[in-house]
């Protein structure tokens, strides 16, 4: 029988100490990381792979997370209601632009609430 294949996370964060944190932590819980620098990386990634879930700060050089996410309406609406969006400003991101996100999680965020909803959300 064969072992069942990872989940595969995308996670876009232009600080390397943020995503290194991130991929770590996933991969613990059992992931597959996939690490983008910004967001036109995590977009070329989204175009040429398949993600069970993206994590996705919104605050990112060249494109940031919200460009990403009009990317994914466009061409993978599927992945819009597994995204999950960090961001250390969620009163501005609650208004209006990620109605339909998978979750919103304040950086600072803890670990466990970070699996959980990528738990949830790669399930989706």
């Amino acid at each position: 029988m064969q072992e069942p294949t990872a989940r595969r996370i995308l996670i876009a964060d232009d600080q390397e100490v943020i995503r290194t944190l991130v991929a770590r932590v996933l991969r613990r819980a059992g992931f597959q990381p996939f690490e983008a620098t910004d967001g036109e990386d995590a977009i070329t990634q989204l175009e040429a792979e398949r993600f069970d879930a993206v994590v996705l700060d919104l605050m990112m050089p060249r494109v940031d997370g919200f460009g990403v996410i009009e990317h994914l309406i466009r061409s993978q609406p599927q992945m819009v209601e597994k995204t999950i969006v960090m961001t250390a400003f969620p009163q501005t991101a609650a208004k209006g632009r990620l109605n339909h996100v998978c979750a919103v999680l304040a950086k600072p965020f803890e670990v466990t609430e970070l699996i959980r909803h990528v738990q949830e959300c790669a399930s989706r």
